[in-house]
């Protein structure tokens, strides 16, 4: 029997700022991955000379002949699934603690067919410093069956690519990455995957390192209400019908509920950050899609967010943030 192999991709483009320190994290597993490959998509900067001249790790240096986007490149990523028992999608300013392959591939080792597991992310800035952690770093396991999966993704629950790794058993993913939705599709992509799979694992131990940047990409798409409100509708939809159910009254209300909290919050920063005409193109876009009750009963629960993690909580907020 073959060996079981670990592969971690990393997409990139122009990363020369902390494409070494992600590196790095990966040469200080405890169980190493067994193939670095770094598709790099037409990098105009230095990166190609630092991940040729890395040497804590083996590390492959592929570049895409063309530009193939985002979400192409992370596409890309998932050609390399027949060829690995592990696929791991990693960012090129992302981290992952020491730990992190042992407890994440642990977790799948008795799933014989696709599996799909995912940690908490501690969420931090330029400068390595914490903002926050996605969930209660209690040490829990939780094994979910698809209709709860599925019915958590429709919610948009948390789930990040340097905190996932795909069981794939070395066989091809019939799956892609949507290439239309340029901030949610990795939400869509995470759901039908998952869908396809035999076990899948959530780990509350923060294991992974998600930066965020004062030029983050959703702020730079934001202006665009398609991909930041609507697209969010269309995959609380999409991913509610991969559960081949109607959803009654009670779940669309919760769905539109969650919707009215989350452009809320979205609307909410958009006024800090002094663009007021967006916040309410925001405000009037969620609400063609919840209606006016559940989108004012959503932002009582947005302000009192607000008053207990940020001021009476202290949480730190990245300035840029628009989802916090």
């Amino acid at each position: 029997m073959n060996a079981t192999i670990i592969t971690t991709t990393i997409p990139v483009r122009n990363g020369q700022a902390f494409i070494l320190e992600t590196l790095d994290s990966l040469a200080r597993q405890v169980r190493r991955p067994d193939r670095v490959v770094v598709l790099d998509n037409c990098s105009t900067d230095t990166t190609p000379d630092l991940v040729r001249g890395f040497k804590g790790i083996p590390v492959e240096y592929v570049r895409n002949p063309t530009d193939l986007g985002l979400f192409g490149n992370f596409n890309r990523c998932l050609d390399f699934a027949a060829e690995t028992d592990y696929l791991h999608i990693l960012h090129a300013d992302d981290l992952v603690t020491p730990e992190f392959y042992r407890v994440v591939a642990g977790e799948l080792e008795d799933c014989q067919g696709r599996g799909m597991a995912w940690c908490l992310d501690e969420r931090i800035d330029e400068q390595g410093r914490q903002l926050s952690v996605s969930g209660k770093p209690n040490g829990q396991v939780t094994v979910l069956d698809r209709d709860t999966f599925l019915a958590r993704k429709a919610e948009i629950s948390n789930q990040a690519f340097c905190a996932t790794l795909l069981k794939t058993s070395r066989m091809p993913i019939p799956e892609r990455f949507p290439l239309d939705m340029p901030i949610l599709g990795d939400m869509v992509y995470w759901a039908r995957y998952g869908a396809l799979c035999q076990k899948v694992v959530t780990i509350n131990q923060p294991l992974a390192k998600y930066r965020w940047h004062s030029s983050n990409q959703t702020v730079f798409r934001a202006p665009g209400i398609d991909a930041l409100i609507v697209d969010e509708w269309r995959t609380m939809q999409q991913v509610e019908a991969l559960r081949n159910k109607t959803p009654g009254v009670v779940r669309m209300a919760k769905l539109k509920g969650l919707m009215a909290v989350r452009s809320g919050i979205k609307a909410k920063r958009f006024r800090q950050l002094g663009n007021h005409a967006y916040a309410r193109e925001i405000v009037k876009t969620a609400q063609g899609f919840t209606g006016l009750p559940l989108w004012l009963a959503g932002q009582v629960l947005v302000e009192l967010r607000e008053l207990i993690v940020f001021k009476i909580g202290r949480r730190p907020r990245h300035p840029q943030n628009v989802f916090s």
